[in-house]
């Protein structure tokens, strides 16, 4: 069924992360011209877009005004964690989101009886217009909740592979009331966000419990992902994997020795040498900037830091000169 679109101001992102991207040529409207972020703030659990020119990858204007642009009306009616790509085919660009509204619960619920849902936005070709969001179930009742979702393009499958964390209660404890295991990262496949193979754990051998995956496709079958460490560091941590998404992977390390989450990745158009990684200081002032050019830990804080504050996890992709052009222009909100 095509979806009935709504107008709004935000969003043509130019691929998934960090692929083996051209520089940037300004006379080209083809290439790549700016970034747009899609973020929530604290007190506000909507998807919010800034826009920053290629010159200046740090610095981000709001689009709308200011406020919000996609905004829930079912599930908990509050998003988080959005994330925004584009269609394998170009046809269209989605934003995935957690269902959350941590106003109108708790912690302790959020984290055992929350949504087992997500958001999933579609825009029209342009990335102008947009579907009113849908819900979409992933995970049975024994699990707690889901957060967080991303996707990638999976060249082995030639699907998307879709990823998110969640706890798993035992089937006998239907209220969520005994122990959990987890957090971990989970996934499923699928071509159209509509119909989802069953949800499988990713790297089912290893022990750690994390959160927030954040991948970067390098080229071939290499891979880097970040990921929120809930115990053992209690740190962002970067991994690689030479040998596909579903492979085994290596822990570089921690490229920020400080207690944070939702991480964001994505790559310098000017310079394709250069890498930024946002993380969410969540309980201060949200999103910080650091950079490298080698994957090396630690990474450096940005030269020029993240504005405006008070951003909270979400992503930045790559930006085209004609939907740059046209984000400036259309800022209705949907």
């Amino acid at each position: 069924m095509v979806p009935k679109f709504g107008v709004i101001g935000a969003v043509l992102a130019s691929g998934i992360l960090a692929h083996a991207l051209p520089q940037g040529n300004p006379s080209d409207p083809s290439q790549p011209a700016g970034y747009l972020f899609a973020a929530f703030k604290g007190d506000e659990p909507q998807v919010f877009f800034l826009t920053a020119p290629a010159d200046s990858p740090t610095t981000f204007q709001a689009l709308n005004g200011g406020r919000a642009t996609l905004i829930p009306t079912t599930g908990t009616g509050g998003a988080r964690d959005p994330f925004i790509f584009r269609a394998q085919d170009q046809s269209r660009y989605i934003v995935l989101a957690t269902d959350l509204d941590i106003g109108k619960t708790n912690w302790a619920d959020a984290q055992t009886t929350g949504s087992r849902s997500i958001y999933v936005w579609e825009s029209s070709a342009d990335g102008v217009s947009w579907s009113a969001e849908r819900l979409v179930e992933l995970m049975p009742p024994t699990a707690g909740y889901v957060w967080a979702p991303s996707a990638i393009w999976d060249v082995e499958r030639s699907q998307y592979a879709l990823f998110w964390s969640s706890v798993l209660f035992d089937a006998s404890d239907a209220a969520h009331t005994g122990p959990s295991t987890g957090p971990f990262i989970f996934y499923s496949h699928t071509s159209d966000f509509a119909t989802f193979t069953p949800p499988q754990r990713w790297n089912p051998d290893s022990t750690p419990t994390v959160i927030d995956q954040e991948i970067q496709h390098l080229g071939g079958s290499s891979y880097l992902r970040y990921l929120s460490d809930t115990q053992e560091v209690r740190r962002v941590v970067l991994e690689r994997s030479d040998t596909g998404l579903f492979g085994a992977w290596t822990r570089i390390g921690v490229p920020v020795d400080r207690v944070r989450e939702g991480p964001a990745a994505y790559r310098d158009i000017l310079d394709p040498g250069k890498y930024y990684l946002l993380e969410d200081d969540y309980g201060g002032e949200g999103y910080e900037c650091y950079s490298t050019g080698d994957f090396e830990v630690p990474y450096a804080p940005c030269e020029v830091g993240l504005t405006p504050a008070g951003l909270r996890h979400g992503a930045v992709v790559q930006v085209d000169g004609v939907s740059y052009a046209a984000l400036q222009g259309n800022v209705t909100a949907y």
